[in-house]
């Protein structure tokens, strides 16, 4: 077991939980401390100086329990460079000059350095019998070695140990601040709001919660950790690698009165360090607005903006002593409601042709259909999809028509079906066991899986596990399961009664409506201003029909961006999304939609450029650039096999000028 298995468990708890306990793992494999053996010495040196002399500030270098190695591949632009090692310091944040926690937890660290770098002795158990929860789930022991030295540890520097954790998810925040008498993290007056609250409660006291930001003053929504623990109770802290030179640090006074110490990296990282009575309570601020890597300076949180956000927080929290049977079941009760409420239930319908007409409603040519018997128990399942593969089913269920979405599937000979995923670098190939039950409920065994990554083809059993094979092995084991050709129809001419087909129910649903109508059909589908902030009404696939544009409200990975969200149209009869993605106007009704690739290659990130028309209801590419961040150069895919000069990119670019996006405020168009 691992505390990631544990936390992935459980749900919508913030992403960074599900990478907290890796950090162990990657400790241990990356990790060289320099001189790891007088990181004590150092601890105590620095206690003994403290005392017999003045008493300085606090800064973050004073949180430090040593120094890693780390390799840089890559400068502050992105561009890749030759690997060159550095150093770094290690933080704990919740003890320093080496206070009883600082010591406790450099001892702490370099056991977990030392004592299972290869993790040979950690599994996917999510509960060891012999190890109590507040070892495995608190402190990420997976060993009965691991519970006894922190108990050693404990006792050695005199810190009681945390309870077993308080996981809560987001809307269970209400409970974890009124259980914990915390009430709100921010003050009364600040008119600051707290969104997204999880996290993590360590009872007695200590916890760890994550909470957007909603404030004037600042741009965008900042994503806030908060950390609070006693001085007298050994945390649950993995201390991480920092780069301090690339921190600024200063002293202020929060509005309120409390002495602090900020930190505001050159990446937009921010540190805000108070010391409530016999705690630490440190905020850890995500203030790189960009989703990158390598931001530009004005996607930073500023200096005055994080002070900004320090002036909202209220430091004279103390969390009270919780009831934890009451609390648990009150947790309880919250996820069996929310589970009721966003349980799956399928649609169901009166016959095939109720479900036609209910879920296609704009007419697709490339759509067909066809009848089979999946199952082989006498009923013909409904079947639509494209180019011979079905997406798509329908079947009868106690008098009942039911849906049932599947990846593109092929159906082969003596009933297996081949579920296919595929671009120009990449596909897979699924081969399921037939069906011999209903299929809504039918568990689907795999036979075997075939994927391939430009030219290397893999076999195993799935795609997590994988052997390579040669492309003429896996063209023989494809000939295992050749596919059966079924007779399709297109879907428009599905007979819907004996006079109209779906194309002719579809083509007379189609009526336009006055502009007035129109807006207030918007209004009406909007219902408020929840989700958008701006608006605009521009015809931009040239049909005639006004659409609605979108702007999102602002958040942390939007800032103050202008550009739409998503457009609407009308056709027939009803409300359509016509765009579904980030975009901004151009002359000529094209459209620019910019975004950012990461997964690549570690390290690498590319910005792409696609430029689109809109006829009707299709989108029409026109072209593509993008920036390759590691080799500083153009390319006209996102795979760098369309390399592009600088002058050709620029002078796509150049094609397609942006104009005045026309905001206007949602208000303005729901009153």
């Amino acid at each position: 077991m691992t505390g990631k298995d544990l936390l992935i468990g459980l749900g919508d708890i913030s992403p960074k939980y599900y990478e907290e306990a890796e950090k162990e793992t990657i400790a241990s494999k990356h990790r060289t401390f320099r001189r790891p053996l007088l990181i004590a010495a150092v601890i105590a040196l620095t206690a003994l100086l403290v005392g017999c002399a003045v008493v300085h500030a606090l800064r973050l270098q004073d949180m430090s329990i040593g120094q890693e190695t780390y390799t840089q591949s890559f400068d502050d632009s992105g561009r890749a460079i030759e690997p060159v090692e550095k150093t770094r310091d290690v933080l704990t944040l919740f003890g320093h000059n080496g206070d009883a926690i600082q010591q406790a937890t450099a001892e702490w660290f370099a056991f977990l350095e030392t004592y299972d770098p290869d993790r040979k002795y950690a599994d996917n158990n999510p509960d060891h019998a012999e190890i109590p929860n507040q070892y495995e789930y608190t402190y990420g022991c997976y060993t009965a070695d691991m519970a006894a030295k922190v108990d050693e540890i404990a006792a050695k520097y005199n810190l009681k140990l945390l309870e077993e954790w308080l996981p809560f998810q987001a809307w269970q925040s209400d409970i974890f601040l009124e259980e914990s008498g915390i009430g709100s993290l921010v003050l009364p007056d600040s008119g600051a709001e707290m969104t997204r609250l999880s996290g993590m409660f360590y009872p007695p006291y200590n916890f760890d919660v994550d909470i957007e930001l909603d404030m004037d003053g600042v741009q965008g929504k900042p994503w806030v950790t908060v950390l609070y623990a006693r001085k007298d109770y050994f945390p649950r802290d993995y201390p991480g690698g920092t780069d301090l030179s690339l921190y600024e640090q200063w002293d202020y006074t929060a509005s309120d009165g409390t002495p602090l110490l900020l930190a505001l990296s050159s990446k937009g990282h921010g540190y805000i360090v108070a010391e409530p009575e016999n705690a630490m309570m440190i905020l850890s601020v995500d203030g790189n607005f960009s989703m990158s890597a390598y931001p530009e300076a004005e996607e930073l949180m500023t200096r005055e903006e994080l002070e900004a956000v320090a002036d909202v927080f209220d430091y004279s929290i103390q969390p009270q002593i919780l009831d934890r049977t009451a609390v648990e079941q009150r947790l309880e009760e919250s996820n069996q409601a929310y589970d009721a409420e966003n349980t799956y239930v399928p649609e169901t319908y009166g016959s095939f042709t109720d479900y036609i007409t209910s879920m296609f409603t704009i007419p697709n040519e490339n759509l067909q259909y066809t009848f089979y018997d999946l199952t082989g128990d006498g009923e013909d399942e409904l079947l639509i999809g494209e180019n011979g593969a079905y997406g798509r089913l329908a079947t009868l269920c106690d008098g009942q028509t039911l849906e049932y979405i599947v990846a593109d599937t092929y159906l082969c000979e003596n009933g297996v079906e081949e579920a296919v995923s595929a671009n120009e670098r990449y596909e897979i190939h699924a081969y399921y066991a037939p069906i011999s039950e209903s299929v809504i409920d039918a568990e689907r065994t795999i036979l075997t899986v075939l994927e391939r990554e430009k030219d290397q083809w893999t076999q195993g059993p799935t795609d997590y596990e994988q052997t390579p094979i040669t492309e003429e092995k896996a063209k023989a084991i494809m000939d295992q399961y050749p596919r059966v050709e079924l007779k399709w129809t297109p879907l428009l001419n599905y007979p819907i009664s004996e006079e109209q087909t779906l194309g002719d129910y579809l083509k007379a649903k189609d009526v336009r409506v006055s502009h007035e109508e129109l807006l207030d059909i918007y209004k009406k589908y909007l219902n408020d201003d929840t989700y958008y902030s701006h608006y605009r009404i521009l015809d931009i696939n040239g049909d005639g029909v006004d659409d609605l544009l979108l702007k999102g409200k602002n958040d942390s990975f939007i800032g103050n961006t202008d550009f739409y969200w998503t457009a609407l149209t009308y056709r027939y009869g009803r409300v359509v999304n016509l765009v579904n993605y980030n975009f901004y106007l151009c002359e000529q009704g094209v459209l620019e939609s910019v975004s950012t690739r990461t997964d690549l290659a570690p390290g690498v990130e590319i910005n792409g450029h696609q430029f689109m028309q809109y006829v009707g209801l299709d989108e029409v590419l026109l072209e593509f650039v993008a920036y390759n961040k590691a080799t500083a150069s153009w390319q006209g895919d996102w795979y760098g096999e369309v390399p592009m000069t600088e002058e050709e990119a620029n002078a796509i670019l150049a094609k397609y000028p942006r104009i005045d996006q026309g905001m206007l405020p949602i208000a303005d168009f729901l009153n």
